[in-house]
């Protein structure tokens, strides 16, 4: 059976530097066979988390609301790898993906086990020039957090200085470290 790896990108511009390291990563698992879904978080209708605890008592993904996420939930428990990429904003995750993950509330629950042992890989891009200075650290801690409670093991992370629109193009050692990341996802 294929390995089902789900891409999440979280830019708002559909070529980010983000973005095209998310594609190198997909190419990659791709060509290892893996079955690959590639999602622009900004083409959703997604609205916030009401903190409503309504899905704790519905079962996991089973949120009341009624938008983009009713078709999102089942993709996740189904997946065997997730890429996040998104840019860093304002010194953490980016608004479009926060938005995305406040809604993964719904698999929270101790009763719920969807994401125990999935494999994550995180994608991150800034204009400063370093990790810690950029925020970038920011993002990393929190996604620390987030997949230890979930269960889930981070198994790569590509993240890097991209300043300029398309720039990432010309830094072949990270798209190497996306293409690399891509294949040890679904291997």
């Amino acid at each position: 059976m294929k390995k089902k790896l789900l891409v999440f990108t979280g830019s708002p511009r559909p070529d980010s530097n983000s973005a095209i390291l998310a594609r190198e990563a997909a190419r990659a698992a791709r060509e290892a066979g893996a079955s690959v879904e590639v999602i622009n978080l900004c083409r959703l209708r997604l609205n916030p988390c009401r903190a409503c605890d309504r899905c704790r008592d519905r079962g996991p993904g089973q949120c009341v609301q009624k938008d983009d996420m009713k078709k999102i939930y089942p993709r996740l428990e189904e997946a065997g790898a997730i890429i996040l990429a998104h840019p860093v904003y304002w010194f953490t995750i980016n608004a479009q993906t926060k938005l995305f993950l406040d809604r993964w509330y719904a698999f929270g629950s101790d009763e719920y086990q969807c994401f125990k042992n999935k494999k994550i890989g995180l994608i991150l891009t800034y204009a400063d020039q370093d990790v810690f200075t950029s925020g970038a650290v920011n993002a990393l801690r929190a996604y620390q957090d987030i997949f230890s409670y979930l269960g889930a093991e981070i198994s790569g992370m590509v993240y890097t200085t991209a300043a300029g629109p398309g720039c990432v193009k010309k830094n072949k050692p990270a798209l190497k470290e996306a293409y690399t990341l891509g294949r040890k996802l679904v291997s």
